[in-house]
């Protein structure tokens, strides 16, 4: 439903600026809105579980309620792993996001092929670099490497691609996601619904970038 608000927002907003006779030079500003309004949308979690937010660094990062708990559905994690990410969001919501990095770092020492602490740690930097830093970069990819077959690896890089405003680097990602995503799975409508915003939303961006 938010989905479908942000669409007919970003409609609305390209055709009055269309209409208007906007110059093309400040299209990009309004772009840059509706970048920002996609990553804060983002950054809301499924609506079928509960969960608790999390914060970034000194200054907190809003997150949806839902995406923790739909984090730990979506790895079926062990209580190990359970303990050492909610440790990490402790750390986050107490705007110490060295201090989450450091300390999933530890865990990774102990099972250096665990995908879901990989994932973590590729998420926890993204907060702390506020992009989605090569340090980042690299926890993704061994999380991918470690879980091919699963969707949580790829689903968080693309979320962590959106969070910063680059929604056709997480398109990718998320197409990954929902391929890897069982069809029973309870959280596969969440992803789809994701995977389908974000391609209207890239392909409306497209066709008025490419009108003279």
């Amino acid at each position: 439903m938010n989905w479908g608000i942000l669409l007919v927002v970003g409609i609305a907003t390209a055709a009055l600026l269309s209409a208007l006779g906007v110059s093309r030079s400040l299209w990009t500003i309004a772009g840059a809105a509706l970048m920002l309004g996609a990553a804060g949308f983002a950054a809301q979690g499924p609506r079928h579980v509960p969960g608790k937010p999390v914060a970034a660094d000194v200054t907190p990062i809003a997150i949806d309620p839902g995406m923790v708990a739909f984090r730990d559905a979506i790895f079926a994690l062990s209580p190990a792993d359970g303990l050492a990410l909610a440790s990490a969001d402790a750390r986050l919501r107490d705007g110490d996001a060295r201090a989450a990095i450091d300390g999933l770092r530890g865990d990774i020492a102990l099972r250096p092929r665990d995908a879901a602490l990989w994932t973590g740690l590729g998420y926890a930097f993204a907060l702390h670099d506020r992009a989605v830093s090569p340090a980042a970069k690299f926890a993704f990819r061994r999380a991918v490497l470690l879980a091919p077959e699963t969707p949580g690896p790829l689903f968080f890089q693309g979320l962590a691609y959106v969070d910063v405003g680059d929604l056709a680097a997480a398109q990718p990602a998320w197409h990954s996601a929902l391929a890897a995503t069982p069809p029973g799975a309870p959280y596969r409508a969440d992803i789809a619904e994701r995977v389908m915003a974000l391609d209207r939303f890239l392909r409306v961006a497209a066709a008025h970038s490419t009108k003279p």
